[in-house]
């Protein structure tokens, strides 16, 4: 059983029992009146806190339902405790300040303004908690946001230190060998590949996967073939041989090369648990490697002129 269902359900039984405890007190207070008037009675006297210690009721109900006040709800039934404290110390003081008039007797009244005074406290506790544990969850949102924000600007600048690196690289294997280290430090995905395929060949240049035939690699690099260059695609169906070693792919489509597609790929057990912030460092890691390797061909299209 989660903690919301145990601290909730507490929360909802304690508005029940006080629903209960009003409903006999009401009952009793009717002693002594007649007709009409033991309506007005009930109606005045009981049917408000009645309805007091049913919305605690529901606001047990409801908060056994919210994963997002969990961390809260001792606080909250902290606050709902002290708040029944705290009303039921007042009307100890208003029965005791008022027993000392000696033409009133208000004793036997006490039990019945001691269960409304908690009633009403125990709900009023419990709102300022609910309060007070709505402005800690957005202050964990904040600081969560803050976090995700600076973790995702460390790994962008960690992605442009990769693009510094590829822009000194000197050849395709060169390149490759960037792109998986990268893929692996950025998303710990450690099968990986790097493809240069055509309609009709293919050429492995870099594989981390073992024991996959090249023909499957090659059949999953040529269906990104449609996709835009330093684009990321994720597949949920895999050639037959990969099917077996993962749930899913990427696949990473650099650009254009020895009129073939650069693509970069790589196997993941979990193919949904890729945000758009890791899309946006993907890319911005296929955008180094596309300069790099346009860099690279030109190279070797000037070397190829001498």
């Amino acid at each position: 059983m989660e903690r919301r269902h145990v601290f909730g359900g507490a929360i909802a039984l304690t508005g029940l029992v006080l629903t209960a405890i009003q409903l006999v007190h009401g009952v009793q207070q009717l002693d002594g009146f007649e007709g009409q008037t033991r309506g007005i009675v009930f109606s005045v006297e009981t049917v408000p806190f009645v309805l007091v210690g049913l919305a605690l009721t529901y606001v047990g109900y409801w908060l056994s339902l919210q994963d997002e006040y969990e961390p809260d709800l001792p606080r909250i039934a902290l606050w709902g405790l002290g708040g029944g404290l705290l009303f039921a110390s007042v009307s100890a003081l208003i029965v005791f300040s008022q027993q000392v008039k000696p033409t009133v007797d208000i004793l036997d009244q006490a039990r019945y303004i001691a269960v409304n005074h908690v009633t009403i406290g125990v709900v009023v506790g419990v709102l300022v908690g609910l309060y007070d544990a709505r402005g800690r969850a957005h202050q964990r949102a904040l600081e969560a946001e803050r976090d995700r924000t600076e973790q995702f600007a460390n790994k962008a600048m960690d992605i442009n230190t990769y693009g510094r690196e590829l822009t000194r690289s000197d050849s395709v294997d060169a390149v490759s060998a960037l792109c998986i280290q990268a893929l692996q430090g950025f998303l710990g995905l450690t099968e990986t590949a790097f493809v240069v395929v055509g309609d009709e060949d293919y050429r492995l240049v870099d594989s981390t996967m073992v024991d996959v035939p090249d023909s499957a690699l090659a059949e999953l690099a040529r269906r990104s073939r449609d996709q835009e260059p330093t684009t990321v695609v994720i597949h949920d169906s895999l050639p037959g041989p990969l099917s077996d070693r993962a749930d899913g792919a990427l696949s990473l489509r650099i650009t254009e090369l020895d009129g073939g597609s650069a693509v970069l790929l790589a196997l993941a057990d979990d193919p949904d648990g890729f945000n758009d912030e890791d899309v946006q460092l993907l890319e911005l890691l296929l955008a180094h490697a596309a300069t790099a390797l346009d860099f690279v061909s030109d190279e070797h299209t000037i070397d190829a002129g001498r």
